[in-house]
């Protein structure tokens, strides 16, 4: 049993050490960082690059993604809504794709999260797997009680449809964090 966890836990080591090597990755990390660098004193990590890390990490080692177009989205989905870097500026930097990507993810203030999800159904399942991950991660934080977070994960089950396999096992993994979490309420 001891080898099934090494062998799966160096896997995932794997997967994380070849995304983070990914020139794209690097750059949209870089840019990411910066972006975010206010929210927070010199020296310490701003809350929401760690969590846009985290849904980067979980894609690559949860969900098997491997492709830089999605990693840099995911590294940068949150920085349309959490800073003051524009639609054009992170289009130059990083392309017409990934940039709809991340305007596809972010959510006005005044815009319902139900219409948000409902829109996000329609988008490509590279963009979807981003907002899965992302609830992931959201799982974990500490923000809001675990019941409301749970609240708030379920209707995003609703973006798990697909045959892709980053897909279904982000389905898988939602939930399981689910039902984990409401084991601990």
């Amino acid at each position: 049993m001891a080898s099934f966890f090494y062998d799966q836990l160096h896997e995932q080591q794997a997967d994380i050490a070849a995304a983070i090597s990914q020139p794209l990755w690097q750059k949209a990390a870089a840019f990411a960082a910066h972006a975010h660098a206010g929210e927070v004193p010199p020296n310490e990590v701003p809350p929401s690059f760690a969590q846009a890390t985290r849904v980067a990490v979980t894609l690559t080692a949860v969900y098997h993604c491997q492709e830089p177009p999605v990693l840099a989205t995911a590294l940068l989905h949150n920085v349309l809504e959490k800073t003051d870097v524009s639609l054009e500026e992170i289009e130059s930097q990083f392309g017409r794709l990934i940039a709809s990507r991340v305007e596809r993810l972010s959510r006005a203030p005044d815009l319902d999260e139900g219409v948000h999800l409902k829109r996000l159904q329609a988008c490509d399942w590279q963009t979807r797997l981003v907002k899965l991950a992302d609830a992931a991660a959201h799982l974990d934080d500490d923000d809001e009680a675990l019941e409301e977070r749970i609240h708030k994960t379920m209707p995003v089950l609703d973006l798990a449809f697909g045959n892709e396999q980053p897909v279904l096992r982000a389905q898988r993994h939602l939930l399981t964090l689910i039902e984990n979490a409401r084991l601990a309420a």
